[in-house]
């Protein structure tokens, strides 16, 4: 049950309606930068409850049950698709906005955001395939131009 708790949350985590993480709206419609609202894990709770309430195929979830080694000696290994800058992931970072503004006074002092040096924006091309092994991972398919075809 946990290791389906976990899979809900993550998916949970991915916004319908925008590319990337979910946004939590604030009461005053305001963002915030916590990924989790306030409901957040009751909604969870709640979808796997119903998911499990209705009567899915066991065979579709039977994977969850098993540990790493266990899954390794069953299907030959673990394979999963990752960003290329696998253990890092994609998250929400401030963007500079354009022109930045001028500081109202010298009380208020208002220094330029400087441009982020990670990315922003992300596409197919930053996912990978790698195979998961017990203590670290391996690239096993190339992306974008690489790729075969």
């Amino acid at each position: 049950m946990a290791k389906l708790d976990t899979v809900v949350h993550e998916l949970y985590h991915i916004d319908p309606d925008r590319p990337g993480i979910r946004r939590i709206e604030r009461a005053d419609g305001t963002y915030s930068a916590n990924c989790h609202g306030p409901t957040f894990f009751e909604d969870v709770v709640e979808m796997v409850n119903q998911y499990l309430e209705s009567s899915p195929n066991p065979e579709v979830f039977d994977f969850l049950q098993h540990d790493f080694a266990r899954l390794t000696a069953r299907y030959g290994g673990v394979v999963g698709t990752a960003f290329r800058t696998f253990p890092s992931y994609p998250q929400r970072y401030i963007e500079v906005i354009t022109p930045q503004p001028d500081a109202p006074s010298h009380d208020c002092p208002v220094k330029s955001l400087k441009l982020p040096r990670l990315v922003t924006e992300f596409s197919e091309d930053d996912l990978v395939t790698r195979e998961f092994l017990a203590e670290t991972s391996r690239l096993l398919v190339r992306k974008g131009k690489f790729r075969a075809a």
